[in-house]
């Protein structure tokens, strides 16, 4: 114990790398965990690397975050670009931010460097891979998986037993029914009802949804 009485704060700093919309959202989930000493921020864009991400969060150069070796988030919405840039700074450094108001079941399986934001809910027996992003208010139901760096928008939800492939994007409100598959790279528009196994890469919308590009 220090001579002041207080015990010393041993908890890490974070990084935080994106400082775009999603980068605020994250920052603003990670403060209220209070799992952090200090939280930092920083993008590849040097236009966005100066004052703070959100109050809390400091933006500092992106040479200057690479300087640091503890852990990582990667805040960035294009699954793409998440997937790359977790790669560049190293999978083993990722770490989840689950928001407070998050509901995650203690059966589910919450990869390294996913987000769970507030009014998301993750069902017993459901699998989320590395980085994937569960919305405010989406749903994935129980025994659902959700491959690597796929996004599951605001408001959507996979139903139980649905399987999502890699860097998918499901958009807002969409759903996806029980035991559907969904391939890899697949877009699905917001508000469309997936109703039968999609097989191919593209861009589908509508109820049921078909493929549109």
């Amino acid at each position: 114990m220090s001579s002041s009485g207080t015990s010393p704060d041993h908890r890490q700093t974070l990084l935080l790398f994106g400082a775009g919309g999603h980068g605020r959202v994250v920052g603003d989930a990670a403060l209220l965990t209070d799992q952090w000493r200090e939280i930092m921020a920083s993008d590849g864009n040097p236009s966005f690397c100066r004052g703070a991400l959100i109050a809390g969060i400091s933006l500092r150069p992106v040479e200057a975050a690479r300087a640091l070796s503890g852990p990582l988030h990667v805040a960035i919405g294009s699954n793409t670009a998440r997937e790359r840039e977790a790669s560049a700074w190293g999978h083993d450094r990722l770490v989840s931010i689950i928001h407070p108001a998050a509901t995650v079941s203690a059966s589910s399986h919450v990869g390294a460097g996913c987000f769970l934001a507030a009014g998301s809910v993750t069902a017993p027996g459901a699998v989320l891979a590395a980085g994937v992003i569960i919305n405010h208010g989406a749903v994935v139901d129980h025994d659902a998986q959700v491959g690597a760096f796929s996004h599951i928008a605001p408001h959507a939800t996979l139903g139980g037993g649905a399987v999502i492939g890699q860097r998918v994007l499901v958009g807002s409100g969409a759903v996806v029914l029980p035991l559907m598959r969904v391939a890899d790279d697949v877009v699905i528009g917001a508000g469309a009802v997936v109703a039968a196994p999609i097989t191919q890469a593209g861009t589908y919308a509508g109820v049921p949804a078909r493929r549109i590009a």
